[in-house]
């Protein structure tokens, strides 16, 4: 379950990213791309944290087998 949820976060973080990234690229005014950059930015980090708990929880598991 809690792998479930985490995968979860990771897809919908890693879209958010991609949305503010192409939103940014065709905004014409340079204060909202600014904003979209630094929403663009946390968005990543939280997917690479998500993706980081994903292959620990992998690796967490193997070793268990």
């Amino acid at each position: 379950m809690l792998k479930m949820f985490i995968r979860g976060k990771y897809y919908y973080h890693l879209f958010q990213h991609r949305h503010h990234k192409l939103l940014q690229q065709d905004c014409l005014d340079e204060e909202l791309r600014m904003k979209l950059k630094v929403k663009a930015s946390y968005h990543n980090s939280k997917a690479v944290e998500m993706g980081m708990r994903m292959s620990t929880m992998l690796v967490l598991q193997k070793e268990e087998a």
